[in-house]
């Protein structure tokens, strides 16, 4: 198929598709965790929204990492594994704290502390394995290409 687009449209192209994407990303995100967290929607119902947001997920992160990048604004270091892993720490306690306060569960505070530690050392391992994948990755595509 021929292109009908110059090299100036389909930079803006992309610039819609990525922003496009990441819209749907979080409205799906947002989706999913309300219903599951909030209306008590069972899991099993959820099966073709968890399927296009993991789908998503796996695209991003393994043509990322394939091709040794981390963020436009970053690279992978301790500091950014720290930062990432408290944002996503704080957000989805209070996420959970919230839902099971609505549930009235006894001991919140216990729940919440050991719910937030959890998905702290889960979010910090997991960014800094990525972290160091990515970073073996990109000096082994800079020795490859002859980048500095």
């Amino acid at each position: 198929m021929k292109k009908t687009v110059d090299e100036r449209q389909e930079l803006e192209l992309m610039k819609i598709e990525r922003a496009g994407f990441w819209v749907l990303f979080f409205a799906l995100t947002a989706d999913i965790l309300l219903k599951v967290l909030f209306f008590q929607v069972p899991v099993q119902e959820l099966i073709g929204e968890h399927i296009a947001f993991f789908a998503g997920c796996i695209t991003i992160i393994a043509g990322c990492t394939k091709r040794g990048l981390w963020t436009y604004y970053s690279v992978p270091c301790l500091r950014d594994y720290l930062v990432h892993s408290l944002a996503a720490t704080v957000i989805f306690t209070i996420l959970f704290a919230a839902a099971m306060a609505l549930r009235g569960v006894r001991h919140l505070a216990g729940i919440t502390l050991a719910f937030a530690v959890f998905i702290f050392l889960l979010m910090f391992g997991v960014l800094a394995a990525m972290g160091e994948y990515t970073k073996r990755k990109q000096r082994k595509l800079d020795d490859t290409y002859g980048d500095d």
